[in-house]
């Protein structure tokens, strides 16, 4: 299983090299979060994330309001438990509400915890059956590893991290007569998060992320001013990068989670 991780970190960004690429503007992501213990093993926690385009062309919820303000607003509930020393499991319902489409995300999550070095490993495969608003459900699987380390700060503690994520689409509910072209991989993400333990139940998490959407495209043909083919139209592989700022305040009821748990 380390390996395969270690392939994802190595290759992926590698093969991004040699895409065509566009830059959409900064988002930013504030988000709250709340846990709590459930029995020795189990933690329950919501989560209610904001979506804020630098852009404000792209902020359209809704046509007027404080809700104009937003691009995307996103609910979670979900619960997980620990299975033993370095195993953790458990599930994921996501709501997200944005002009079009509002999505349902069901998700499944199994994860695992060890040690590389004097640094934490974190290993994460989750499964994620989407339902959107007028379209075909779908599945995709997530891939991620986090690397980091729990540091003492006078009486407090901080914890930089470094992580990455590939969402890869699935054949889950295709349509046999799809001919799209689609890409295997059809999102990364890149982060660099700060945690910082104010008190034992309270965190706050500062991070940046590059975030990469990958597909197809049509180039069309080019033509001249007398109607002469110059250039034939082809298909070719675009990368749309969105640079992320986020921060998400964490409360824990009980027990604070570790590093391994997904939501510290």
């Amino acid at each position: 299983m380390k390996r395969l991780y270690f392939l994802l970190l190595l290759l992926l960004p590698v093969s991004l090299l040699a895409q065509s690429k566009i830059s959409s503007p900064t988002a930013l992501w504030p988000e709250l979060q709340l846990s709590t213990t459930i029995g020795e093993d189990g933690i329950l926690f919501i989560r209610n994330q904001y979506r804020i385009n630098t852009d404000s062309r792209y902020n359209d919820l809704k046509q007027a309001g404080v809700l104009s303000n937003f691009e995307r607003i996103e609910f979670s509930v979900g619960y997980e438990h620990t299975l033993s020393e370095h195993w953790r499991g458990g599930g994921i319902f996501r709501y997200a509400a944005e002009n079009f489409p509002s999505s349902q995300f069901y998700s499944l999550f199994l994860r695992h915890n060890g040690n590389l070095k004097s640094l934490y490993f974190n290993k994460q495969l989750l499964f994620e059956y989407v339902n959107q608003e007028e379209m075909d459900a779908f599945g995709n699987f997530r891939l991620s590893a986090e690397l980091g380390k729990r540091l003492p700060l006078k009486n407090k503690f901080i914890t930089p991290s470094l992580s990455y994520e590939a969402l890869l689409l699935s054949e889950f509910n295709k349509d046999e007569d799809d001919t799209d072209e689609k890409r295997t991989v059809d999102r990364t993400r890149l982060r660099l998060s700060l945690n910082y333990e104010v008190t034992d139940r309270f965190r706050i998490n500062p991070y940046f992320m590059r975030q990469t959407d990958r597909y197809y495209v049509q180039v069309p043909p080019e033509y001249d001013e007398d109607g002469q083919l110059l250039k034939d139209g082809y298909t070719t592989k675009r990368n749309n990068i969105t640079p992320i700022v986020g921060l998400e305040l964490k409360y824990s009821f009980g027990a604070t989670p570790e590093t391994a748990s997904i939501t510290y």
